[in-house]
């Protein structure tokens, strides 16, 4: 018969082949439940990201149909007062345009004013001579 402490040394590899086999099983197993919480989790993440884009979408919406309606009223406030304003600068140039015509057929019909009298030349200024000291005696 052979030895068993022989026999033993001889599959004693081989089981610890399988030892690591059933640890590294373990370690798979415990990767793919991590792996799955973690897709779980950031599933439900985008979903409450998504559930949050929405809601302010519809603010969005809300504060566009708001300032819509304050555009329009703004917007038609200024085409009125610029139809306004058209009919004024057309009445103002009508009077200006009328004025510039009055004054116009006035003065062609008045004389023209006399010119005005020919003022004479100033007299040219002389300068004063500087003044004298008088002279300094000794002491």
């Amino acid at each position: 018969m052979a030895d068993p402490t022989i026999e033993s040394r001889r599959y004693e590899p081989l089981e610890r082949l399988r030892t690591a086999i059933a640890r590294l099983r373990y370690v798979v197993i415990a990767l793919l439940v991590v792996m799955f919480a973690g897709f779980t989790f950031l599933g439900f993440q985008i979903e409450r990201l998504g559930a949050r884009v929405d809601r302010l979408a519809a603010k969005v919406d809300g504060i566009d149909a708001t300032l819509g309606v304050k555009f329009d009223e703004t917007n038609a406030k200024l085409d009125a007062t610029s139809q306004r304003l058209a009919v004024e600068l057309k009445t103002t140039t009508t009077e200006l345009t009328d004025i510039a015509k009055r004054l116009t057929a006035t003065s062609a019909v008045a004389p023209a004013p006399p010119p005005a009298p020919a003022q004479p030349a100033p007299a040219p200024v002389e300068p004063k001579p500087a003044p004298t000291q008088p002279p300094r005696g000794r002491r």
